[in-house]
């Protein structure tokens, strides 16, 4: 019996080491597709050249890349800063399938490289799609990024214009509580770049009912109150700022600088100036 037995176990032994020499030396089709994985959550982890280099070794040696693939590759390539490599996926997603690539690649190229011309054809390609309905790209109304990159592009006007038809479309397919405190925000940005400190302070208003801890928004609204003579509540404002912003509340990503974020240098630096 156990003669048999060391036979079956040393049979086994056998067929498995045979088995990882064949996967390991011919490297069949589930090698690469394994690999890729490897890669992937090797990047995920820290490991951001050895991923690559995985990575890059099965797409070349895989028959068939889906557009879902190299958009998953690329937001890692994002998140890790390797711009180039999350373009060149994001190309190749692009290009297989738009409908469904479009919205993330106009959305990363608005966030992540502030290149707004480029960002409105790929948000336009996108909206295209559904002319009868205003999607979302990430978790943006696709009309307030369009508005920001009007708004990056200096066309103050045209950014107000997607602004309010941003809140629009959210208050007609749900509330005024669906509306996220960042598109208040940035209407009253935009106003106060027109100048007209007034209208700018309603929507600061507006952000910090929608979010009391808003320290950007008690920043900026200073500022407004006091380009509109209203110098006391001006500088208690921005000392509201700094006082929330001291205490970690300030709107912010992981991975990109938000538009019109704050600093605490930059209010205590504001402040110390108004003050001499």
């Amino acid at each position: 019996m156990i003669k048999w037995l060391k036979r079956i176990l040393g049979g086994i032994f056998t067929i498995l080491v045979l088995a990882i020499a064949l996967f390991v030396i011919v490297k069949p089709q589930p090698y690469y597709i394994l690999k890729l994985l490897v890669g992937s959550q090797s990047q995920w982890f820290g490991y951001d050249g050895e991923g690559n280099e995985m990575i890059e070794e099965a797409l070349d040696n895989s028959p068939f890349v889906s557009a879902s693939q190299y958009h998953s590759i690329s937001v890692q390539n994002t998140k890790n800063g390797n711009y180039d490599k999350a373009i060149e996926y994001l190309n190749k997603a692009s290009e297989m399938e738009p409908e469904n690539a479009d919205d993330y690649y106009g959305w990363v190229l608005l966030y992540y490289y502030r290149d707004y011309n480029k960002a409105l054809t790929y948000l336009n390609r996108y909206d295209s799609y559904t002319p009868d309905y205003v999607d979302y790209v990430s978790d943006d109304n696709i009309l307030y990024a369009k508005g920001l990159c009007y708004k990056g592009l200096k066309n103050y006007s045209k950014a107000l214009e997607l602004f309010d038809l941003a809140i629009e479309s959210e208050l007609t397919d749900h509330d005024e509580n669906w509306i996220s405190h960042q598109l208040y925000y940035q209407k009253a940005r935009t106003l106060q770049l027109l100048n007209k400190p007034e209208e700018a302070i309603i929507f600061y208003d507006k952000t910090i009912d929608s979010w009391e801890r808003s320290s950007e928004s008690f920043y900026y609204k200073g500022l407004a109150q006091l380009a509109a003579n209203d110098t006391t509540n001006g500088l208690e404002s921005i000392q509201t700022a700094l006082d929330l912003i001291k205490k970690g509340h300030k709107t912010s990503d992981s991975y990109v600088e938000l538009f019109d974020e704050v600093y605490l240098q930059q209010i205590e630096r504001s402040l110390s100036e108004l003050k001499q």
